[in-house]
C-alpha cells in the first residue's frame, strides 16, 4: 500500500479551487488552455501553471497536434473519489 504521506500529497493536489474547476472542465471534453480559460473563468497563467501540476502528478495528460495542445483526464478514478467527496458534503449539508 502507498504510504501516508503519499495519500496526504496526492489530496494537496484537490485543495485548491482552480485545479478542481480545470478538472471539473475536463470531466466532460478535452480541452485546450485556450477553452479551459474560456470555460472556468480562470486567468490563462493560472490554468498553465495548474495544467503542468496537475500533468506532472498524471492526473491530466495532453496530446499535442500541431500547434494544439489538448488536455484530458489522465485517469476516469479521479472523477469517482470528487464524486464521492461531493456526495459525502451534500449528504452532511442539513445536519
Amino acid at each position: 500500500m502507498t504510504n501516508y504521506n503519499d495519500i496526504a500529497e496526492f489530496f494537496k493536489l484537490f485543495s485548491n479551487e482552480g485545479r478542481l474547476k480545470i478538472i471539473s472542465t475536463l470531466a466532460t471534453s478535452d480541452a485546450t488552455v485556450n477553452e479551459i480559460v474560456e470555460k472556468s473563468g480562470l486567468s490563462q497563467s493560472l490554468v498553465s501553471q495548474q495544467l503542468k501540476l496537475l500533468k506532472t502528478a498524471r492526473i491530466l495528460t495532453s496530446e499535442k497536434r500541431g500547434k494544439t495542445v489538448t488536455y484530458s483526464i489522465y485517469d476516469r478514478h479521479i472523477l469517482h473519489l470528487l464524486k464521492d467527496v461531493s456526495e459525502h458534503l451534500e449528504e452532511h449539508l442539513d445536519e
